[in-house]
């Protein structure tokens, strides 16, 4: 399976909430366990990034991912889901 096909937009966003609330607030980002954070104007799209990967999700969860490898997309993935169990 590809591993972008991996990608859980729920637990995605659910971590972006958490980084809101639980995040350092410099300008219009929020840094949160290695992850830089943040909406466009208007808060419909998403941005969850990581030094090497950049997660994009749009209205009705579609998404894109930017990464420089599968196995750097792997422990974003693996990132996520860690920070969502906490």
């Amino acid at each position: 399976m590809d591993a972008e096909q991996k990608i859980d937009v729920k637990q995605a966003l659910r971590v972006f909430d958490r980084a809101t609330k639980e995040g350092r607030k410099e300008g219009n980002e929020w840094h949160y366990q290695g992850l830089a954070v943040s909406t466009d104007f208007d808060g419909y799209t998403v941005f969850i990034n990581s030094p090497k990967v950049k997660l994009t999700i749009f209205f009705h969860n579609k998404f894109s991912v930017d990464s420089t490898s599968s196995k750097e997309l792997e422990e974003f993935i693996r990132l996520l889901k860690k920070l969502d169990s906490e």
